[in-house]
């Protein structure tokens, strides 16, 4: 199905190249590397909700959409839920389609539980759809979802939320270039399509939007974890080949954005050389691969730094050893592996921290 916005959701099949134990245990590693990479501890601040859905906003506690009650803006034509139901109808039909309306919130709210209200509600989106009116229309398809998913085209409700979604991303700039509505707004909605339908056919397509909305709104650690949650939950999915190279530049961004930053900078490493490993043909493994040997020469930068900072600013010869060993341990092959061997000898001899 072809959106407003011209995304295709029939994605073409991939050879299977991850395993879900795989991708499971390494996001399990990058999360406990990323709390350290934000706050300098395990755990981290991240805060989501018990929804489960990783970089989707919190749920309010209230969130749930209140059954519509009787109204004195809305009164019935007719003495059955069935009759009412061919009032509005033939409103419609005859192109009434205030009246129609509210024939249709008349029926809902006056007999909220008969077969015909859930007949009614889908008719009341169609025909906010119909006008053009895509926020409302997509509230009232949740609003049918809510209260009446047992007795609607769940599925064909979900496609519709969808493709009104995808026409707000798409069309959300007036004739002068001004957003006509919040990004924040339109991401939500889409989030809502994925906790109508978690192991829905569409979620990982949406997520991949969730997360593009993300980056454009420069949220790169919910990005992050948008794309993760994609990899954990849909590891077979064609969707997963795109997700972990997208985590892999949130992270490189990330890492060289951060360059003091050494928890992020491993944590980045940890995960594009996880990638690579169990996608070993992946389409973009070049620029993963010359995003991999960037990060680990920035690692090297830093731990020479911090080695050379405690010899010549802290003048601590005891640390400085320390850390020139450490890094002769992980990095003995480096351009400044001959120079840390040689200043290490000097202060295991004796010598005085430099000047």
């Amino acid at each position: 199905m072809n959106g407003p916005g011209g995304i295709d959701r029939n994605g073409k099949s991939m050879k299977k190249q991850v395993t879900t134990i795989g991708f499971a245990a390494l996001i399990a590693v990058t999360s406990v590397l990323a709390g350290l990479a934000q706050t300098g501890r395990p755990g981290g601040t991240r805060g989501y909700a018990s929804d489960q859905f990783e970089g989707f906003d919190a749920l309010e506690e209230d969130a749930r959409i209140l059954q519509k009650t009787k109204s004195f803006w809305y009164s019935v034509d007719a003495e059955t839920p069935a009759a009412q139901l061919q009032v509005a109808e033939k409103k419609e039909a005859l192109g009434r389609d205030r009246a129609a309306r509210k024939a249709y919130e008349a029926l809902i709210r006056e007999w909220p539980t008969a077969p015909e209200a859930a007949q009614a509600q889908y008719a009341l989106a169609q025909l906010r759809e119909r006008q053009q009116k895509f926020e409302k229309a997509f509230d009232e398809y949740q609003y049918l979802i809510t209260h009446y998913a047992g007795h609607c085209p769940y599925q064909e409700v979900l496609d519709r939320q969808f493709r009104i979604a995808n026409h707000l991303l798409h069309n959300n700039t007036s004739m002068f270039g001004w957003s006509l509505s919040g990004m924040d707004a339109i991401r939500e909605r889409f989030e809502q399509i994925v906790r109508n339908a978690p192991r829905g056919a569409q979620a990982p397509e949406i997520m991949l939007v969730i997360g593009s909305i993300r980056v454009s709104e420069k949220e790169l650690q919910e990005a992050i974890a948008v794309y993760e949650g994609l990899l954990n939950r849909f590891p077979q999915a064609s969707q997963a080949v795109t997700a972990a190279y997208l985590a892999a530049q949130c992270r490189h961004e990330l890492a060289v954005k951060h360059s003091y930053n050494e928890p992020r900078c491993r944590e980045a490493i940890a995960f594009i050389k996880a990638v690579l490993a169990r996608m070993p043909t992946h389409p973009q493994k070049a620029q993963m691969t010359a995003w991999l040997n960037e990060l680990t020469a920035l690692l090297i930068e830093q731990n020479y730094q911090q080695a050379v900072f405690y010899d010549t600013k802290q003048r601590n010869a005891e640390a400085a050893k320390a850390a020139y060993r450490r890094f002769l341990s992980e990095f003995s092959d480096s351009r400044h592996a001959a120079q840390v061997r040689e200043r290490l000898t000097q202060l295991e001899q004796g010598a005085a921290p430099l000047r």
